[in-house]
């Protein structure tokens, strides 16, 4: 392993790739982790650097560029499309980039999506690749018995371990250039107060605050009584309501009674190392 200072060094002067990932649950996140640790990059988390307001990256020095983000609605994340957007990447044309896409079923045009927009950062996607896990949208449906869980990640990790490969090699595959309907899934403005919020917290809430300090797009606060609402543009991520340690936050009536969500071989990422 290489020494923390080097590593800083090394990042400092470009060495290191960059794979850029967004993860509510953990799904992404474990992916991008294991690519970064096979091929010795780093991983970004979208959600944090859209937090920190952080768009500036420069990747003239990198041969490879990375993005692991789930599906959602068969396309790209409307939080990931508002990164991408806002986001500088210096020195790009000539790197590998890839996509790699975290999905409960099927991944859609959702290669297509990001391949458009990062056309418009003069990034080449050139490849892509699905990776089934389990679906971590309750609202519509229900989660898996724990052994089905099990079956999912153990097929998830042999994909995985092949694309690996790809990316060490760089090997390029054909990506759906079809012109999608929807380059992503856009946000959605709710109000708790205005009633236009189907979040909210039950009386389990011990008003901890962990669904604010998780919420990427930063649409959660604690009122007076140190309880969540929710005010602003929302990614429908619902990381505030499985990460909730009291299993207190809901959406509606539809996630009542509901088993919640984490990828178990994961660890919170609350800073990322620019």
């Amino acid at each position: 392993m290489i020494e923390s200072s080097r590593a800083e060094t090394l990042i400092r002067k470009g060495v290191i790739n960059i794979i850029f990932y967004f993860s509510a649950t953990g799904n992404s996140q474990y992916a991008a982790e294991r690519i970064a640790k096979a091929t010795d990059d780093k991983v970004i988390s979208i959600g944090l650097a859209l937090r920190d307001q952080r768009f500036e990256f420069d990747i003239s020095s990198e041969e490879r560029i990375g993005f692991v983000i789930p599906t959602y609605a068969w396309t790209v994340p409307g939080i990931v499309a508002d990164f991408i957007k806002k986001a500088e990447f210096r020195g790009s044309g000539s790197q590998y980039a890839y996509g790699v896409f975290t999905c409960g079923e099927n991944t859609g045009k959702e290669a297509a999506a990001l391949r458009v927009l990062l056309q418009e950062k003069d990034i080449k996607l050139k490849a892509s690749f699905d990776l089934v896990m389990p679906d971590n949208f309750i609202l519509w449906t229900d989660l898996p018995s724990e052994e089905r869980l099990a079956a999912i990640m153990a097929s998830a990790d042999l994909v995985l371990d092949e694309a690996i490969e790809s990316i060490r090699e760089k090997e390029s595959n054909v990506t759906d250039s079809e012109a999608p309907e929807d380059l992503f899934m856009p946000l959605i403005d709710i109000s708790s107060s205005q009633g236009t919020s189907k979040f909210f917290a039950t009386e389990d809430c011990n008003s901890c605050g962990l669904c604010q300090e998780l919420c990427p797009m930063e649409c959660i606060t604690l009122n007076s009584d140190n309880r969540p609402v929710w005010e602003g543009s929302c990614a429908m991520c619902l990381s505030c309501l499985h990460r909730c340690p009291m299993q207190a936050v809901q959406h509606g009536e539809e996630t009542i009674g509901k088993t919640r969500y984490l990828n178990p071989y994961i660890k919170d990422h609350k800073v990322n190392a620019y």
